[in-house]
């Protein structure tokens, strides 16, 4: 979730209704009545304000839901109840639209073995293990079966149906992290191949919440753990990691590296790290990047006047009329740094780091390199739930500027480089690599550094 810059819009979106939160009492089984009225109150709050029914246009949501009454009805603890509501949820394929659980039934009912998993091209590569397995499970091994079946078709069948995500790739990543999630201290049977294409069954148990266990890891691309990271690289190239937009403190973390900043050559800016925030932070520390000023996202959420749907004015009526808007422009600083930028994205760029790209989509000295961004971003309507848990709804839909979508899709990068299960083995991070190669080129071709290289 990011927080737009629009006071009006935050007014009208943000609401909350519904059981207090917190999850105190989250063990005592929930009645009948409350079971049905938390699946009709999500029911009819997304119905009212969902804004990408268009893009699964095989649901019909109100039979799904007259199917899940008998489903949430039938569970047998407050856990499965809200499985089903996880389950329902999926069906809208949104990253912004979510069941959340109380975090107490989560500990009580899921745990997982002693490994970390990481998606690569539909392959879960294990990055980390139990120091005690690592004889068993060599580190760089594929899980290529979970007890008898192969990887795909358990993820299919037992974890892909739960997990809400507005893009596939999205969906496979955490698919693959959530895979070995089951009921606390129960086995599990995987099958993996090791590095060198030996193939074992190993037995595990989940028990990872209630032992102490040394995980060993593969040292793979990741933030420094601070909202901004700033270092020289080799022929005057900088490299700097915007991690976070959630917190303003980066701004000044920004301008106190800015005079420094200002004398390289070229520039990599990472966004592989950045889940979002404050659309408006990001947009300060890009007018710092352009000589010129910039458009971002257009927006739309839907719009209701029930006057209006009695008369039958056309949208009112048929539950299809929008309210629109769009980010403030852009407008470039007086003092800007304008040399060849490659800028590092990957599935874990979402939501304002998103709206950064946007804006930064027209800058030709700028060139993306990476892999799909999160795809998925809004402004969620939030809503409590019997027994403690809450969801949330995505109210408002961005698209660029020229109405083109990319929530459902991920923004592409203008340079896909994708990395291998060897390469995470050699602990490479090959997209910087590469960016930094490709930018040492520009460089060279240069007659004279103040002159920006257009996208390849």
């Amino acid at each position: 979730m990011k927080n737009k810059a629009i006071s009006f819009l935050l007014a009208m979106l943000v609401s909350k209704v519904g059981f207090p939160q917190g999850d105190a009492n989250a063990s005592e089984p929930l009645s009948d009545a409350d079971k049905l009225y938390g699946l009709s109150l999500y029911w009819s709050k997304v119905s009212e304000n969902f804004v990408y029914f268009d893009q699964v246009p095989e649901l019909n949501f109100d039979s799904a839901y007259k199917e899940y009454i008998s489903r949430v009805l039938a569970t047998s603890n407050n856990y499965e109840y809200y499985r089903e509501l996880m389950k329902f949820n999926a069906l809208l394929k949104d990253g912004h639209t979510n069941v959340y659980p109380p975090k107490s039934l989560s500990e009580k009912y899921v745990d997982w073995p002693s490994i970390e998993l990481t998606e690569v091209n539909h392959s879960a590569v294990i990055t980390g293990v139990d120091k005690a397995l690592l004889s068993t499970i060599p580190l760089g091994s594929i899980l290529i079966g979970v007890d008898g079946q192969d990887l795909e078709t358990h993820l299919r069948t037992n974890v892909m149906p739960y997990i809400a995500s507005s893009t596939n790739h999205i969906l496979w990543k955490n698919a693959v992290r959530n895979a070995l999630k089951g009921v606390p201290n129960s086995e599990v049977t995987v099958t993996v191949q090791h590095p060198s294409g030996r193939v074992e069954d190993v037995l595990l148990r989940r028990n990872s919440r209630h032992q102490s266990v040394d995980i060993v890891k593969l040292n793979l691309p990741h933030s420094n753990g601070k909202v901004l990271e700033f270092r020289w690289l080799e022929n005057e190239i900088v490299y700097l990691a915007l991690n976070s937009f959630a917190d303003r403190k980066i701004l000044d973390e920004f301008y106190s590296i800015y005079d420094e900043l200002k004398q390289a050559k070229g520039l990599v800016i990472d966004l592989r790290f950045n889940g979002g925030g404050n659309s408006a932070i990001g947009s300060e520390i890009l007018s710092s990047f352009t000589n010129a000023n910039l458009q971002g996202s257009i927006w739309k959420t839907r719009k209701h006047i029930s006057a209006y749907k009695a008369w039958g004015y056309k949208g009112y009526a048929d539950y299809n009329a929008w309210q629109t808007g769009e980010m403030p422009e852009l407008i470039a600083k007086q003092d800007t740094t304008v040399v060849p930028t490659f800028v590092l994205i990957g599935r874990n760029t979402a939501s304002a780091a998103e709206d950064f790209l946007i804006y930064a989509d027209k800058l030709e000295h700028f060139t993306t390199i990476g892999g799909k961004t999160y795809g998925s971003t809004g402004q969620p309507l939030f809503f409590d739930l019997p027994g403690g848990g809450s969801f949330r709804v995505c109210a408002k839909r961005d698209s660029y500027p020229d109405g083109r979508e990319f929530v459902g899709f991920g923004i592409h990068p203008d340079e896909a480089v994708s990395p291998t299960p060897a390469d995470l083995i050699l602990e490479k991070d090959v997209v910087l690599i590469q960016a930094v190669q490709k930018l040492e080129k520009a460089l060279s071709l240069l007659i004279s550094p103040s002159v920006p290289v257009p996208n390849a």
